[in-house]
């Protein structure tokens, strides 16, 4: 009887010692668990951010004449194009660069979409906040410049030519020297501005195109 109850009390320990090893060979593997699933987490964020290409800055370049252009900070709206692709062929037109070197900024690509088959994309230029827009149309699919364009109303006078536009209006010439739009600036005396088609600038003020506009004053017409 002593015997066998000392038998019996010398198993306790031993039993647990073994209960012992099973907890710490438990909270190794959670631990183990545990590090492989932070791993595993931080992995995709990793990836993700090696990934990550920023917009190019591109650069308009004529001679000794380089603007650079910063893509990331042109606003893009309402369309799915590639906005670089866009300016580089963009940049391939002598309207942007006559833009450019007058001062004027690239403020904007956007759709104004008046049918859903139209490709092409405008893309908008300003001098300051208070000036015009002058467009200029790029379709991306065939690589290619379109028209262009400034934003401001038509008036030619007369009397049912409506109200006197406040800040800016164009209107249609054709002459023997020019068949285009004159774009008028009423904050200083109704001077041009700015003489053009619908592929072409002619002249901008205060220094693009001066001789040919000079010679156009010269002939009266």
């Amino acid at each position: 009887m002593n015997q066998k109850a000392g038998r019996q009390a010398q198993a306790v320990p031993a039993a647990g010692r073994s209960n012992k090893v099973k907890r710490i060979f438990i909270l190794s593997l959670a631990l183990l668990l545990l590090a492989f699933g932070a791993g595993c987490t931080d992995s995709p964020e990793t990836n993700g951010a090696e990934t990550v290409t920023p917009a190019p800055v591109l650069h308009y370049q004529r001679g000794d004449v380089s603007i650079p252009i910063n893509v990331s900070e042109i606003p893009v709206r309402g369309f799915g194009a590639n906005a670089t692709e866009v300016i580089e062929i963009l940049l391939a037109d002598p309207r942007a660069g006559a833009l450019l070197e007058d001062g004027w900024k690239i403020t904007s690509v956007r759709t104004n979409f008046d049918y859903d088959l139209r490709t092409y994309v405008d893309v908008e230029f300003r001098r300051d906040e208070q000036s015009p827009s002058f467009f200029i149309e790029v379709d991306e699919q065939e690589g290619h410049t379109g028209r262009g364009f400034c934003n401001v109303s038509f008036w030619r006078g007369g009397l049912y030519a409506g109200p006197y536009p406040e800040d800016y209006h164009q209107n249609w010439t054709s002459t023997n020297r020019f068949s285009g739009y004159y774009v008028f600036d009423h904050h200083h005396n109704e001077r041009v501005m700015m003489a053009y088609n619908e592929t072409t600038i002619f002249y901008l003020y205060p220094s693009y195109g001066t001789e040919w506009f000079e010679d156009v004053k010269r002939s009266g017409e």
